[in-house]
């Protein structure tokens, strides 16, 4: 399923839209360095992850998710049981270093949590959409 499209302030309508990580780059593509820089992170990274553990949940936020033509990295939330924040940076530091400059990563035990709530509201405190990353 497409994700819905951005509303009139640039992102997405409220609630975590699930997409394949594949729908996700497609829409949001990589018309310029900056967004294929990000887009290359974004797929490698969530490659990983999933590798790592297929059961971790992956939140995508952040300028990335937006119209902003060059957003500076994608936002991710990663929701586990399993592996503490340290122990994800540190695996994702040995298989894929150079990706982890575009992204910040925050891991969560469980959700509703302060930054899901952070993730899901705006600067301006407007309720927006994150994406929910599907194997």
């Amino acid at each position: 399923m497409p994700l819905p499209s951005l509303r009139a302030d640039g992102t997405l309508p409220p609630g975590a839209h699930q997409a394949t990580l594949n729908e996700a780059l497609a829409a949001y593509p990589a018309y310029n360095q900056q967004r294929q820089i990000l887009n290359d992170s974004l797929q490698r990274v969530v490659e990983e992850v999933q590798r790592l553990d297929p059961t971790i949940t992956i939140y995508v936020d952040g300028s990335y998710v937006t119209r902003k033509a060059e957003p500076n990295d994608v936002d991710l939330l990663l929701v586990t049981l399993t592996f503490t924040e340290e122990e994800i940076k540190r695996y994702l530091a040995q298989v894929c270093p150079v990706e982890l400059v575009s992204l910040d990563i925050t891991v969560e035990s469980q959700l509703p949590s302060v930054i899901f709530d952070l993730f899901t509201e705006s600067r301006r405190g407007q309720q927006k959409g994150i994406i929910q990353v599907q194997s």
